[in-house]
């Protein structure tokens, strides 16, 4: 899972976020939850290890709205075709509607359902996977940028609406409230933008009528483009690998790529393999990739790959490689 923006994109502005805040990247990377990511270059990191470095981050800088903050340093040109598609939309109704339809070209991001209600409407965010922590820092920091993008596309501050999260107020909850400009309430069933409806129809400063459909048709040939994906098993791959030992299951993963589960399993077929393989694969790496390179026990391991006992977790890995988890780790630090 990643936010609207490239993690490539993200993490160069998280640096200097907390460089503001009297913190290095030295200091960051010298956490022992880091330690492994010191000699890599920031443009390596996939979004699981960015989630990675946004927790360490935040209990770096023990500043529980870093992620708020984080989001508004988004810049809508990093968007490339989709962020002057927004900038081109005559108001913020046309921005969302843009939105909700073309966010997949920008990468994976959280799911966002839209919800009528009596003044307006709730942008709601979708989370089905992360852990707890996890999924808290996705959700402040896609709330803050797309918040920020709408006031960066009306150019003035935004302050009707309300900020709904899902999970207990941190001590200072007026920080959120001035980061964000309008009311943020805790403990709510969702996570959610309450938008009220005078703010859908304010008009965006560049709007562009015969640029907009120039890159709305682009914005679409990408996203068919996404939906022509010729080797469906690669693609699912990159999205197991992404959400680490949490996999999603296959209507969501079919939700992703934007066909039915049905045409997901025939295009499988045709293949020759099945999500089922496809999941075993990856946890086969994962698993590799844990035992050489990690102290992490089997067991750490096999909980991290979502299985709930450790012998089922050995057995599947020697039906893999042929050896055991512990072999393979002697294995490999013999090589």
């Amino acid at each position: 899972m990643a936010s609207l923006q490239s993690h490539n994109a993200l993490l160069p502005q998280l640096i200097a976020l907390i460089a503001d805040d009297g913190f290095t990247s030295e200091q960051l990377f010298s956490l022992p939850e880091l330690c492994l990511f010191t000699a890599r270059d920031i443009k390596s990191f996939n979004a699981i290890e960015t989630l990675k470095i946004l927790e360490c981050a935040v209990d770096l800088t023990n500043d529980p709205t870093l992620m708020v903050r984080l989001g508004r340093q988004i810049d809508i040109t990093t968007l490339g075709t989709f962020g002057f598609a927004l900038m081109s939309c005559a108001d913020l109704q046309e921005a969302l509607k843009l939105l909700i339809r073309y966010r997949a070209i920008i990468g994976p991001v959280p799911l966002l359902d839209v919800y009528k209600v009596s003044n307006g409407i709730t942008l709601r965010i979708k989370l089905d996977l992360g852990s707890p922590i996890q999924k808290r820092l996705i959700t402040e920091l896609t709330l803050s940028q797309i918040s920020f993008i709408a006031e960066a596309l009306i150019d003035e501050v935004i302050t009707s609406g309300e900020v709904h999260l899902s999970y207990s107020a941190p001590v200072d909850q007026n920080a959120f409230e001035m980061l964000f400009s309008v009311p943020v309430r805790f403990d709510q069933a969702y996570s959610e933008l309450v938008i009220p409806e005078s703010i859908l129809d304010l008009r965006i400063r560049t709007a562009n009528p015969a640029g907009h459909v120039i890159f709305q048709n682009q914005c679409e040939e990408l996203l068919r483009g996404l939906n022509r994906v010729e080797n469906f098993s690669a693609a699912i791959r990159r999205i197991l690998i992404r959400a680490g030992g949490e996999f999603p299951m296959i209507n969501q993963v079919a939700e992703m790529l934007y066909v039915s589960e049905s045409t997901l399993r025939r295009r499988l077929r045709d293949e020759s393999t099945n999500f089922r393989a496809i999941c075993d694969e990856v946890r086969n790496v994962l698993a590799c990739q844990y035992l050489s390179t990690t102290k992490l026990t089997v067991s750490e391991i096999a909980s991290l790959l979502d299985y709930t006992e450790t012998v089922s977790f050995r057995r599947a890995f020697l039906r893999w490689n042929g050896m055991t988890p512990s072999h393979y780790r002697q294995t490999s630090l013999v090589a």
